[in-house]
């Protein structure tokens, strides 16, 4: 039998409707008028979980007994009066990568299989802050590093559209579970595009924060209670059916962190400003050097954005002047690869550099390799470069409310090896490039992008959008998706999964 909460009760049109198809905004306001218990909650997201999660293998830690008592605890609270904040009662699955106190955090790594952090990482803390309760971790390949979610330790994630396709990484465990349903919201992590191909795939809303906007303290890697090696282009933020809700988590987990001091003072992203269609100034591209989405991507960003013309925002295809993608994915690998791969021990890094030079066609393998060699000479070069790439990107976009384009090559290919061609338009295409040519790009510029889809392919997958603003006009930026989402026909449920 489905929990389920009225349309009076949940604030939502319609009949009644299963607790688990209630978007988080929805949920944790029935929670506070006590329209559902924290308990019932909690039970009618693990009843799901537990049912769907041997066809996705999305969550692969749970704890259900803690849950629940911090769930009885917060219905106690709420009963004598006590709010312990926004989320107050709203159960929650987080990636794998982020340390939880006391409970099992692995990375997807065999190495990390028995790891109990003693703290949990900023953003846990501060949704638990916030009266979340946490029920469970979701999979991704080991130590984030693929595109696809896949490992040793926990195996293969699907996608919950399509069972044979891949949903993405590296937070697609994250992704999946958002998707199918399994959780209201989720925290990934994104140091290439990990939090919006996901998001792409799997069909729903992410954002990629302005870099440095939340903290991400207590990511594994870097490997705890080591140096702290990743600080650049790593951003942690919320996946959600909603942008609504991805503000919300947004302004819950952003701001400075004693613990990660690079992490400024922040303007909250606050309440959203509705804006209208008519007047939004838009670009868009499809093609970024030499990154070209396949037919049917371009033909839906093009629907989509005559979609736009129509209801009176002015549209244009454009794409900075000056500004060389080619060079600037190199600068995303010379970072990427000199802040993760060049400070291992001699043997680990020889082993992370023999998993891309097998790739020696790719741009983003052979961009990582001369990463994992730069001295610091090098890599102050790269930075420069780097400031000259975010500079013309600023500009450009200083014309403009934001910039449509493609999150990848294709929709969701089907679970593919690691460095295997993935077909795009009957071609083959290298691996990283056709997985995260388009993302990587903005981690490499610190620029805040939100996903969401714009449409289907005929084959009915998802196809979702980067919608890419100017540094951290996170708040600006999420109001624009609110605007256009509906273009797309919103975030639909997989069929397989619908509630």
């Amino acid at each position: 039998m489905k929990s389920t909460v009225s349309s009076q009760e949940s604030g939502v049109p319609g009949g009644a409707r299963a607790l688990t198809s209630l978007t988080t905004t929805e949920l944790a306001a029935a929670l506070r008028e006590r329209h559902v218990s924290a308990v019932e909650a909690l039970d009618a997201f693990i009843a799901r979980a537990r049912q769907l999660n041997p066809a996705l293998n999305a969550v692969v830690t749970w704890d259900e007994a803690q849950a629940r008592k911090r769930a009885e605890a917060a219905d106690a609270a709420l009963a004598r009066g006590e709010l312990w904040g926004p989320l107050h009662g709203v159960p929650f699955t987080v990636k794998d990568a982020y340390s939880t106190q006391g409970l099992r955090t692995t990375s997807g790594h065999p190495a990390f299989a028995e790891y109990v952090p003693a703290q949990d990482a900023t953003v846990v803390a501060r949704l638990k802050a916030a009266g979340a309760i946490l029920f469970g971790k979701t999979n991704l390949p080991p130590f984030a590093g693929d595109f696809q979610t896949d490992g040793p330790l926990w195996g293969r994630t699907n996608n919950p559209h399509d069972l044979g396709r891949t949903s993405g990484g590296s937070s697609g465990g994250s992704a999946a579970a958002v998707a199918a349903g399994l959780t209201p919201f989720e925290v990934g992590s994104d140091i290439g595009g990990s939090i919006r191909q996901p998001a792409h795939y799997c069909g729903i809303v992410g954002i990629k924060p302005t870099e440095h906007r939340v903290s991400t303290f207590g990511h594994v890697p870097d490997p705890p209670g080591g140096p702290r090696h990743v600080r650049h282009m790593a951003c942690s933020g919320p996946l959600a059916r909603s942008v609504a809700d991805v503000r919300l988590i947004l302004s819950l987990i952003e701001g400075a962190d004693p613990r990660a001091p690079e992490v400024p003072p922040v303007v909250p992203v606050g309440a959203a400003k509705p804006r209208a269609l008519k007047g939004l100034r838009l670009a868009w591209a499809d093609t970024l050097g030499p990154f070209q989405a396949d037919r049917e991507t371009r033909e839906l960003l093009q629907r989509f954005t005559a979609a736009a013309r129509a209801e009176g925002a002015v549209v244009e295809q454009a794409v900075p002047p000056g500004q060389d993608f080619t060079d600037l994915v190199e600068v995303w690998g010379l970072m990427q690869g000199g802040e993760v791969g060049a400070p291992l021990p001699p043997p680990v890094r020889e082993g992370y550099q023999q998993q891309f030079l097998p790739l020696e066609r790719d741009l983003l393998a052979r961009a990582i390799v001369q990463g994992t060699r730069v001295d610091m000479t090098g890599y102050g070069a790269a930075l420069t470069r780097r400031d000259g790439h975010i500079t013309l990107l600023e500009e450009f976009l200083a014309g403009w409310d934001a910039w449509l384009v493609p999150v990848a090559m294709t929709a969701a290919p089907v679970h593919t090896p690691f460095g295997a061609p993935v077909e795009v338009d009957g071609v083959p295409r290298e691996y990283l490039e056709a997985f995260g040519g388009f993302t990587s790009l903005f981690n490499a510029t610190g620029s805040p992008v939100v996903v969401f889809p714009m449409g289907c392919t005929s084959a009915g997958l998802p196809v979702g959008v980067q919608l890419v603003g100017r540094r951290w006009a996170d708040g600006a930026l999420l109001d624009v998706a609110e605007a256009l989402l509906p273009l797309g026909g919103g975030v639909r449920w997989p069929p397989a999964f619908t509630p």
